[in-house]
């Protein structure tokens, strides 16, 4: 049985000023993935989509995998990357569009080799790899798409019995009866690192006849054969420079990153989450709870950029951060960003359908309204890391006036979303919410200097907008 998500009056109130998403973000998360996966095998079986039968298969082995090993199938499922290759997918079906509804078959053996049962799994290639989502890819060189694959993970040997014990049997996990899908997306099941980094000992892919053996490490890059395995490696987040589906949209994310290059992000998001836990424990909390993956993307020609997907609020694309400061303050735009999606995937803010394009005081482009209450709330975000790091900064003015530039920026665009017709009732609570936060912020003394900076800042944003927009 699928269970509903209550929110109470008190929660919606304290998440509006910027305090935590209640309950647990993970299974939150989960839950929208389970529920993703149950709409690609409905419309592919629905649609009579080729690949229909194989992502039937798929789903039936990751229900006994969830029966035989729950944490393993639910740190699968709850892969943040996962919910938008899932949701393209649905997407593409409704439209008639290409579409692979099969490759929920990849995601079956990547959760059977965390659980590390004995089982063989079947999904194919892509054009000269072999994908395990999460886990990371096999690189097979002139190897086309559509390849047959194979995961074979072996019935382990029982341990030997103690010389001066008796023999005993030794209990394995074996694939309960096929169920008819994975299970209640509100399960309490907590993921874990069962057979995540580690996999089973003589695990194997086997693509065109030759078999391929997966290193017991499945976070490092190793040469295997004549093919080379890639894995998602643990930086502190997993830093996901593999998987095809790993942010969406226009941005272009990073190939592979050398091991230097990647103990560099470590390094510095490392740095930047001592920053958060030392000046703001309530955003470090949020980030543990939600923020499961990091991919790094293309910079733009100056400055840093960063997004979160709807489709994949546990995860944060961003380019390489200046330094500690700017990957903090990149991650606790971001957190604020995963918290309202979250928040606005199961609730209306703005009412579904509403029209018009608001000026955004961060962007140069009008936005609809549900963007703008997105920014809003990042800018919230924004505004609250230099109010802290106003007090211990070594350049005081810059941070002084960032605060005061952008608590003034979220409660110019909270005020639109108020007068524009677009929020819901719910909407209109939550943005009063944000605004009893800013306004006790904007009566804080600022500096003349830092607020003048801040002042002629915002009015030349305003004005090149307006010169660009003729308005």
């Amino acid at each position: 049985m699928i269970r509903g998500f209550a929110l109470s009056p008190a929660a919606l109130d304290d998440l509006a000023r910027g305090g935590p998403v209640p309950g647990d973000p993970a299974a939150m998360e989960r839950g929208k993935n389970i529920l993703l996966v149950h709409a690609v095998v409905a419309r592919s079986r629905a649609l009579d989509h080729p690949g229909a039968p194989a992502t039937a298969d798929a789903y039936r082995l990751l229900a006994r995998i969830q029966q035989a090993a729950p944490s393993a199938a639910a740190e699968a499922l709850g892969y943040p990357l996962l919910g938008t290759w899932a949701s393209t997918t649905v997407a593409a079906l409704n439209r008639g569009e290409d579409a692979t509804p099969q490759r929920l078959a990849a995601l079956a053996a990547t959760a059977a080799l965390m659980a590390g049962i004995p089982v063989t799994a079947s999904f194919t290639t892509s054009t000269e790899m072999a994908e395990l989502p999460g886990l990371g890819r096999l690189l097979l060189p002139g190897v086309p798409a559509n390849e047959p694959v194979t995961l074979l993970i072996p019935t382990p040997s029982p341990p030997r019995a103690a010389a001066d014990s008796p023999a005993s049997p030794t209990p394995h996990h074996q694939p309960a009866a096929a169920a008819s899908g994975p299970a209640d997306p509100t399960s309490r099941h907590q993921p874990s690192t069962i057979g995540g980094p580690v996999g089973p000992p003589s695990a194997c892919l086997e693509v065109a006849g030759e078999r391929f053996p997966l290193p017991h490490d499945l976070r490092v890059t190793v040469a295997v054969g004549g093919a080379r395995w890639e894995g998602v490696r643990d930086v502190g987040f997993l830093l996901d420079d593999v998987d095809p589906w790993r942010f969406p949209g226009p941005i272009q994310p990073l190939g592979r990153l050398s091991d230097v290059e990647a103990e560099a992000w470590g390094a510095v998001l490392d740095q930047a989450r001592g920053v958060l836990k030392a000046r703001h424990p309530g955003v470090a909390r949020a980030l543990e709870g939600i923020t499961k993956v990091v991919v790094p993307i293309a910079p733009p020609e100056a400055g840093t950029r960063s997004a979160t997907a709807r489709t994949a609020y546990g995860s944060v694309a961003m380019s390489w951060p200046h330094d500690a400061r700017s990957a903090a303050l990149t991650l606790a735009h971001e957190v604020q960003h995963a918290k309202l999606t979250m928040l606005m995937d199961l609730f209306d803010l703005v009412r579904p359908g509403a029209r018009g394009h608001y000026y955004a005081p961060w962007r140069d482009d009008p936005r609809p309204a549900a963007a703008l209450l997105q920014g809003a709330y990042a800018h919230m975000g924004v505004a609250g890391f230099w109010r802290a790091e106003r007090h211990v900064a070594a350049d005081p003015e810059v941070a002084h006036s960032e605060f005061a530039r952008w608590r003034d920026a979220a409660h110019e665009a909270c005020l639109t979303l108020l007068t524009s017709g677009t929020v819901t009732a719910l909407g209109r609570r939550f943005v009063e919410g944000m605004l009893e936060t800013l306004a006790a912020w904007r009566a804080e003394r600022v500096p003349a200097e830092a607020s003048a900076l801040a002042h002629r800042a915002a009015t030349r944003h305003r004005l090149q907008w307006a010169a660009r927009h003729d308005t």
